[in-house]
């Protein structure tokens, strides 16, 4: 990847290097990259143009850099594990992988059989019998089935919240032997 990084003056102290990537990261890391992912961290910086300091303004020095970045984008068809975030009449289960949280398995993507009990307020995978609830917080294994990206603008600091689609989010599957609650096909 490439882009112009600023480094204030406050960072000419760290080795230059460094301050790339402390600015990069700031920048890249733990955000969503529209058809991309889900920006990890910097893995190193390849080139770096001389800095150009901006006495006018701040005294900030601007570079031009490429580097590398890792990205998590999971491949369709991919097996997962998670845990149980949340379980909804409406929606279904919502999967959490604890730096990723915008995972949902709907209905139809459960096993045959599963069903919402009101009682419980949890789903319940209803086997040989066997009533298999999924309760927060129990590990699951899924399959990705649809990746989906939305390009949400950019977002103001000082807003309010209000609810927006996520702008990165997979729709995944348990419907099919060994994919659901781990404790379904462990011993």
């Amino acid at each position: 990847m490439r882009d112009n990084v600023r480094t204030h003056p406050a960072d000419f102290r760290k080795p230059r290097a460094q301050a790339l990537v402390d600015e990069l990261n700031a920048k890249y890391a733990n955000k969503i990259l529209h058809n991309v992912g889900l920006g990890i961290r910097v893995w190193d910086v390849i080139e770096a143009s001389d800095e150009i300091v901006h006495m006018v303004q701040d005294g900030s020095s601007q570079s031009k850099v490429t580097f590398r970045l890792v990205v998590y984008r999971p491949f369709k068809g991919e097996i997962l594990t998670g845990k149980v975030a949340k379980n909804d009449p409406i929606e279904g289960v919502r999967v959490s992988m604890e730096f990723f949280d915008d995972i949902l398995i709907p209905p139809a993507f459960m096993q045959p059989g599963t069903e919402f009990d009101e009682e419980e307020k949890l789903w319940v995978w209803r086997y040989e019998g066997n009533d298999l609830y999924m309760d927060i917080d129990e590990p699951i294994r899924f399959r990705l089935e649809v990746e989906q990206f939305v390009d949400v603008g950019p977002v103001r600091q000082g807003d309010q919240e209000v609810k927006r689609a996520a702008p990165y989010s997979l729709m995944v599957s348990i419907a099919e032997p060994g994919l659901g609650l781990t404790a379904w096909w462990d011993g």
